[in-house]
């Protein structure tokens, strides 16, 4: 009997010792196909690849594509860093590596879903997806950029939807592989989207958050004045301005960017307050139609003076281009917000098989607010810091930025709107350590916004 019992007990362990390895490949190749299917290092995906659909701009014309059982990019490093990758050695990341299950195409389908899907689609070939870039916006941004570290972007105000992201330094996808031990090592990061991953002390841009949240929660009015002797106590040190403005009123801090101004309706709003108002205009939420952005990051610092830094843009506060940029169209629409957008559609042989519905219009502040924040702005490119981005015979709406920086010379900023009676498109110039926005990001926004109202 009891040789029996052994060798029952062996003949057990050795079943779970078959039945282990069972389990498991089942588990992996049934339960969790699609998630290992779907992750960016794996490289079988792109066995398929002569198959994959393409990322076309607003109009149509290929921006990644499939030739040869390879992916071409015809724009090369003008949209390396928002398009990534897809090579059969390094995998795929960036918009190639989200949209994935949408383009992908199947030879033979290795998962469950892949087959559901091959009998769905009724194609072995994957859809296209559009995307809202204008091609030549795009290539204007860019060109901007040259010599520059940092990122353009563009929203249509009407629509939400991004027309320009541009990011600097890149890279060219058709040297990836070649190129990719110096790329992956390089300090100025040119595999990183700054556009819309980017994250940056916003300066004195986020005033005009501030003086919207302000003027919203009854904190300040358009008839206040406040008394600037070029510095004041922010909680645990003194906060130097830029100039003595001495009695200001509200619109006219904004003009000058007086930092006394701003950091004492921080203190007003406190850090919650700026927190909660940041909320409100969808800055802390994830844009489902624009894979792979960063969401902001609020105030987290406990120090005294942690209010009246945030309220002039400074702090441990982070925000991406995209995140300004849906500020200022927010303000343009008279203190409506629409979520922004990169995806466009998907069409299979040129018919539409899906498309976002259309976007949800929310009032984020009074159009009272909007438009006295909006004034403000306006003047600001009319006599103030933004005076560079001014348009002949067009109203452009702006506030620069020098945004101190832990890791060296301060970012340059503009961001605005235009026309501003009318507005069409909202832009973000971000220029890392480069110095005062008035100075160097304003320019840009000049030729920006003249090409982006063009007929």
């Amino acid at each position: 009997m009891a040789i029996k019992a052994r060798v029952r007990v062996v003949a057990l362990f050795l079943l779970v010792l078959f039945l282990a390895p069972v389990v498991n490949l089942t588990r992996l190749q049934v339960l969790r196909s699609e998630e290992l299917f779907a992750r960016p290092d794996n490289t079988r995906t792109l066995e398929d690849l002569s198959l994959r659909g393409s990322l076309l701009d607003r109009t149509g014309q290929p921006l990644a594509q499939s030739r040869e059982g390879r992916r071409v990019y015809p724009l090369g490093p003008i949209t390396g860093p928002l398009l990534g990758y897809m090579t059969g050695r390094l995998g795929a990341a960036g918009l190639e590596a989200s949209l994935e299950a949408r383009t992908a195409g199947y030879a033979v389908p290795r998962t469950p879903m892949q087959a559901w899907n091959l009998v769905a689609r009724g194609e072995r070939r994957g859809d296209d997806v559009v995307l809202t870039l204008d091609r030549d916006l795009q290539k204007l941004a860019w060109g901007l950029l040259e010599g520059s570290r940092g990122a353009v972007l563009v929203l249509d105000v009407p629509t939400g939807e991004i027309l320009a992201v541009a990011s600097r330094p890149s890279f060219d996808p058709a040297t990836l592989e070649a190129d990719w031990e110096s790329l992956r090592v390089d300090p100025a990061a040119p595999l990183i989207e700054r556009g819309t991953q980017g994250l940056y002390p916003p300066g004195s841009t986020f005033k005009i958050l501030t003086m919207a949240g302000a003027l919203a929660d009854g904190r300040t009015s358009a008839d206040e004045v406040f008394a600037c002797t070029g510095s004041m106590d922010a909680g645990n040190f003194i906060l130097h301005d830029n100039a003595v403005h001495g009695p200001v009123r509200l619109e006219e801090a904004l003009v000058v960017s007086c930092n006394v101004t701003f950091a004492t309706l921080g203190q007003r709003l406190g850090v919650e307050g700026l927190r909660r108002w940041m909320d409100e205009f969808g800055l802390l939420d994830e844009l489902p139609l624009v894979p792979n952005a960063a969401a902001a990051r609020p105030v987290h610092s406990g120090a005294p003076s942690a209010a009246a830094e945030a309220g002039i843009g400074q702090a441990d506060l982070l925000l991406s281009p995209l995140a300004m940029a849906r500020v200022a169209a927010a303000l343009a629409r008279g203190g409506v917000d629409l979520e922004p957008r990169l995806l466009r559609a998907q069409t299979r042989r040129g018919e539409e098989t899906w498309r976002p519905a259309p976007p949800r219009a929310r009032r984020v502040l009074p159009r009272a607010v909007a438009e006295e924040v909006g004034r403000a702005m306006t003047a600001a490119v009319a006599r103030g810091t933004g005076r560079a981005a001014a348009l002949s015979g067009v109203a452009v709406a702006g506030k620069t930025g020098t945004a101190e920086n832990p890791h060296g010379a301060p970012h340059a900023w503009f961001v605005g709107y235009a026309p501003a009676d009318k507005p069409e498109v909202a832009v973000a110039i971000l220029l890392e350590n480069a110095g005062g926005g008035g100075t160097h990001a304003a320019p840009l926004a000049s030729h920006l916004l003249q090409e982006a109202l063009s007929p």
